[in-house]
C-alpha cells in the first residue's frame, strides 16, 4: 500500500490557538502513515528527505501557506523537479490560499482519512496542477512587493495574524485611500526598473506588484483571475494608481476584472527583474524577505495538489 507523509508545523495558527489538536493526527492508526513535526525551518529539509527514503508517494503539510511554501521548496530540492510527489495540503495556518483555488474542503485529519480509504479502496485520487514561482531557490504560489508587503508588515506587527487583525490594517489602508495619501504605512512609491520577459515596463514608479499561480490572496480579494490559464506562465498585476483611484477601483481588483488606467498593467509572463536602488521587501507565500537592489522571479515546476 502507497505511503503518506505528513509534515506538521505544531505552531501553525490553528494548533496555537486550539482550533486544532494533534493528538486528532497522532491518533490517526495506519502503518502507512508517516507522521512528523517540525521544531524549525531547519526540521523540514531533513523531514522531507526522510519521507523519500521511505518511499512517501505522497506528502501532507499541516501549516499555513508559509509552511507550504517551505515544504514545497524542499520537496522539489528533494524529489526533483520532475518527480514531486502529489501534496495534500492540511489547513492549518493562518492563510490557505493555495487550498482554496482547487476548492479544498475540510479539517486537516478527515483530509488523510479520506486519502487513505481512496487509497485502500483503489479510487482515483483527483489531482490538480499549479505552477510555482521560483525566486532565488526557493519556491511558492503567491509574489508581492510594495503595498502587498506594506500590508502584510502592518498585519505581522499585531499580537496575532487573522481575521481581526486583517480587517484593522484594511480599514488603516482604507483611510490612507480616503486622504489620497501616498507616503502612508500602505501606499507609498517604489522608483526603479520593471522587466516582464525582458521588456522593460514603461509604468514607474509604482506602489504595488502582485503575482502569483493561484487565484485567491485572502480576505475575499481573487485578483489573479488568469494565474492558472497556462502551464509555463503566472500572472502579474502591477499597479501605479494613488490610493484614491485604487479604492474607487478596488471591487474590480478584488474580482479580478481588468481596469482601464495607464497606471494598471495586467498579464501573463514567465519572468520579472525587479532593480531599485536599495533594500526592498517582497512576500512568498505570506513570509517577507528583503532584497538587495535586484530581485528575479522565474516560473518554477508544476505541484501537483490533491482535491480529496
Amino acid at each position: 500500500m502507497k505511503k503518506i507523509g505528513i509534515l506538521i508545523n505544531p505552531n501553525a495558527k490553528k494548533f496555537r490557538t486550539k482550533k486544532s489538536s494533534l493528538k486528532n493526527y497522532t491518533n490517526i492508526q495506519s502503518d502507512n502513515l508517516l507522521i512528523k513535526l517540525t521544531e524549525n525551518i531547519d526540521d523540514i529539509q531533513n523531514i522531507i528527505k526522510e519521507f523519500k527514503n521511505n518511499s512517501c508517494d505522497y506528502i501532507g503539510i499541516a501549516g499555513g501557506d508559509g509552511t507550504l511554501h517551505l515544504a514545497v521548496t524542499e520537496i522539489i530540492h528533494t524529489y526533483g523537479e520532475e518527480h514531486t510527489p502529489p501534496v495534500l495540503i492540511l489547513r492549518e495556518g493562518t492563510m490557505n490560499n493555495v487550498a482554496r483555488t482547487i476548492k479544498l474542503q475540510g479539517k486537516g485529519p478527515d483530509l488523510i482519512k479520506r486519502l487513505l480509504w481512496s487509497i485502500n479502496n483503489k479510487k482515483e485520487i483527483e489531482i490538480h496542477q499549479r505552477n510555482t514561482m521560483k525566486i532565488n531557490d526557493k519556491y511558492c504560489f503567491l509574489f508581492g512587493t510594495g503595498l502587498v508587503t506594506n500590508f502584510l508588515n502592518e498585519v505581522y506587527s499585531g499580537k496575532e495574524k487573522g481575521f481581526i487583525r486583517n480587517i484593522q490594517v484594511a480599514l488603516s489602508a482604507f483611510y490612507e485611500g480616503l486622504k489620497n495619501a501616498d507616503d502612508g504605512k500602505i501606499f507609498n512609491w517604489m522608483h526603479g526598473e520593471i522587466r516582464i520577459d525582458k521588456n522593460t515596463i514603461e509604468i514607474n514608479p509604482v506602489n504595488g506588484i502582485l503575482a502569483g499561480t493561484v487565484e485567491h490572496i485572502g480576505m475575499g480579494f481573487s485578483p489573479l483571475s488568469m494565474a492558472s490559464k497556462e502551464k509555463d506562465r503566472f500572472q502579474i498585476i502591477i499597479t501605479a494608481m494613488g490610493p484614491g483611484k485604487l479604492l474607487k477601483n478596488i471591487n474590480r481588483l478584488r474580482t479580478g476584472n481588468m481596469i482601464n488606467d495607464k497606471g494598471y498593467y495586467n498579464a501573463l509572463c514567465k519572468t520579472i527583474k525587479l532593480t531599485y536602488p536599495g533594500e526592498f521587501d517582497y512576500t512568498m507565500d505570506g513570509d517577507i524577505y528583503k532584497a538587495d537592489k535586484e530581485l528575479l522571479v522565474e516560473t518554477g515546476p508544476l505541484i501537483k495538489l490533491i482535491k480529496i
